[in-house]
């Protein structure tokens, strides 16, 4: 007992008993460093997850930054939700992502997370949660660049300017403009030409820099697709077009219409030109303005609808034989050739003349006995046939008011048709040589529209004739050749009128994998495609007494015939015309000049705004906007600018020899967009 009692009042006595409160404090301290190993494992397993699906979203969302416009938020937006999605719904942590980092020319998206996880045994010691930042970068430029070089070959690029090569045409300068941008995509080293300082050429060791194709586009009132397309699907060769019968008429009558007769009796346009001996050179109009689709933009006029048959073909360019005597620029032909006489039909067409002798007596020898014709001479015979008497499977409705003979019969002997005594009534007749007549009293509308007379040999001017305003150089397609691009460039001619929106829209389709010319890659994110618009002026329409006179503009509604017809096709309300019925065109046949270069413009912006949808980025270049005469340089610029994908993408040099730096300025930027890994 004596030694329990020692032990108490030892430990009694024994300052060492704060251990225990000691312990007791530091047991928390130690579970939660303990714990803190399992907080950290779960905070770096979380960056782990984090770090993958940031890599993920990064890889996906990449190609985004090549779209125009640029969306940042968007791609913030997404990455956050992918980000999200692969971390899984848990209330203990959290991801914020910052503002993307993009990196257009270099084709870099950076993507940066900040991590937040609750945790279990350090918030013990008051650290609630834990934090931790991921970050990735993708790098990848477009595979393949596809550029379309829409070039203006109007008369008005023939003026002249200066540059640093001296005065020269607006084209020359352009052509060397598009030739030095040529180089600068196709090859990775170029240096300006010695003797041609607007322009460049690879240097000597220059590489050609591969997945690089460019397409040319030269444009004026219309786009030539080439002559050897003259059998391609996509064109109209059958006149199944609402479009194709527009100014053509077959049988000489404004009461029927060319629907009357088979359908082998109305020739369409590449016959005509086999009957004239001119060769297509193969200009197309216009596609009507149908609408194809909901949005405000898409008609068969402004988009890529496949060219499948009837209104999507593409009608070939015949320019019409204008009235005679109208003061018409492009009458190319004789309104009334002997082609155009209505054949005999086994002597059953005649055209007759009757004189009459009145106030005679039995043997028409008395004074008052006189001669005169019995009114006009008047056609007769079978109506609503074809007959391959005059040319193959013409057609002939009903008779012309009035006919005439080319060389008429004898006269037939006097017969008594009336009367007695001295008041006797005798007639006579004749008709044609041969049977058939020359119809006469055709109206000017029915002399321009009569397909018989394009049966003469024809002239081939660019400004007169079936291929009138036709661009010489036709569309050259997506190719990787330098030398063809080049050439083509340099074969191109300052002629003829402005029509920006066939320009652009012909520009838009060489760049589709559709037809009309299908060598376009696939819309995706493999491939850059670019158009690069380049006018010296504006949309011209030619409704004005200083290009022809009041009599034929009040016939067509237009000086020349443009790629939408003339305005006298469009929405014609008439029953019996051969025109498009109540198809729009454009404008009517009393629409003003200015109604017609707005809906022009109208139709150039609708096809950009379509282009860029499709995921084509567009430039513009307006050279001397500020010599605009039937816009204002305000509403030119306005509308390029608003066609470009972005307004630093809209040009306006001033002068000709500002067109080089222009051309090389985008060439540089796009040639970031070239192969590169």
């Amino acid at each position: 007992m004596r030694q329990l009692a020692s032990l108490l009042t030892r430990f009694g006595r024994d300052e060492r008993g704060a251990f225990a409160v000691i312990f007791g404090l530091m047991a928390i301290v130690l579970v939660a460093l303990s714990g803190a190993v399992v907080d950290y494992v779960s905070l770096e397993q979380v960056r782990n997850r984090a770090q993958i699906a940031l890599d993920a979203a990064t890889l996906a969302l990449q190609p985004e930054i090549f779209k125009t416009p640029l969306n940042i938020g968007d791609i913030k937006s997404r990455a956050q939700a992918l980000v999200l999605d692969r971390l899984g719904t848990d209330a203990a942590l959290s991801a914020s992502l910052e503002t993307p980092v993009v990196d257009v020319t270099n084709g870099t998206l950076t993507l940066e997370a900040e991590l937040t996880v609750k945790t279990i045994f350090v918030s013990l010691v008051g650290v609630p949660e834990l934090k931790a930042r991921v970050k990735s970068q993708a790098t990848r430029k477009k595979l393949a660049l596809e550029v379309a070089f829409v070039l203006d070959n109007s008369g008005s690029m023939s003026y002249t300017g200066a540059g640093a090569n001296g005065t020269r045409q607006r084209m020359q300068f352009l052509k060397d403009a598009a030739n030095c941008a040529t180089y600068t995509l196709f090859y990775d080293a170029v240096e300006t030409k010695s003797n041609a300082p607007d322009s460049c050429v690879n240097t000597a060791t220059a590489k050609k820099v591969e997945n690089v194709r460019l397409a040319v586009v030269p444009f004026t009132m219309f786009v030539n697709v080439g002559a050897g397309n003259s059998s391609a699907a996509w064109i109209d060769k059958t006149g199944a077009s609402v479009t194709s019968n527009d100014n053509f008429d077959t049988d000489d009558d404004e009461t029927t219409l060319p629907g009357s007769p088979p359908a082998s009796a109305v020739p369409n346009r590449l016959t005509l030109f086999g009957r004239t001996g001119v060769a297509w050179r193969g200009c197309v109009e216009a596609r009507p303005h149908i609408k194809t689709g909901s949005t405000s933009n898409e008609y068969l006029d402004t988009d890529d609808t496949a060219p499948v048959g009837s209104n999507t073909l593409y009608v070939p360019l015949l320019s019409p034989d204008m009235a005679d005597g109208l003061g018409a620029a492009n009458d190319y032909l004789t309104d009334s050739p002997a082609i155009c006489d209505r054949p005999s039909t086994a002597g059953s067409a005649q055209c007759t003349q009757t004189q009459q002798r009145t106030s005679c007596n039995s043997g028409q020898s008395n004074g008052s006995c006189t001669t005169q014709n019995a009114g006009a001479p008047t056609p007769s015979g079978q109506t609503d046939f074809t007959s391959n008497e005059k040319y193959s499977s013409a057609w002939y409705g009903p008779h012309a008011p009035s006919c005439d003979c080319r060389t008429w019969t004898s006269w037939s002997s006097y017969t008594q048709v009336s009367g007695s005594g001295n008041n006797r009534t005798f007639e006579r007749s004749r008709n044609c040589q041969g049977g058939g007549y020359k119809p006469t009293g055709l109206s000017d509308r029915e002399l321009q529209e009569r397909v018989c007379k394009y049966s003469q040999t024809a002239v081939n001017d660019f400004s007169k004739g079936p291929n009138a305003d036709c661009t010489r150089t036709a569309i050259l397609p997506l190719t990787d050749a330098p030398a063809t691009v080049v050439a083509t460039i340099n074969s191109m001619q300052a002629e003829g009128g402005t029509n920006i929106h066939e320009g652009t829209a012909w520009g838009y389709r060489v760049l589709t994998p559709s037809l009309p010319f299908d060598q376009g890659g696939a819309f995706d994110t493999a491939t850059s495609k670019v158009l690069i618009v380049m006018t010296d002026g504006e949309n011209t329409a030619y409704n004005l007494s200083s290009h022809c006179g009041d009599a034929l503009r009040a016939l067509n509604g237009n000086c020349y015939n443009s790629a939408y017809g003339l305005p006298y096709n469009s929405r014609n309300a008439s029953t019996t015309s051969s025109s498009s019925g109540t198809v729009e065109r454009m404008g009517t046949l009393n629409t003003a000049n200015a109604s017609l270069v707005n809906e022009m413009n109208t139709r150039t912006s609708q096809t950009c705004e379509n282009a860029k949808k499709a995921g084509i980025t567009v430039y513009t270049i307006g050279l001397a906007t500020n010599q605009a005469t039937q816009s204002s340089q305000a509403t030119v610029e306005k509308m390029l600018r608003d066609c470009a994908s972005a307004s630093e993408k809209a040009f306006f040099p001033q002068t000709p020899g500002e067109l080089r730096a222009v051309f090389a300025s985008i060439a540089n930027e796009l040639s970031a967009l070239r192969l590169s890994q």
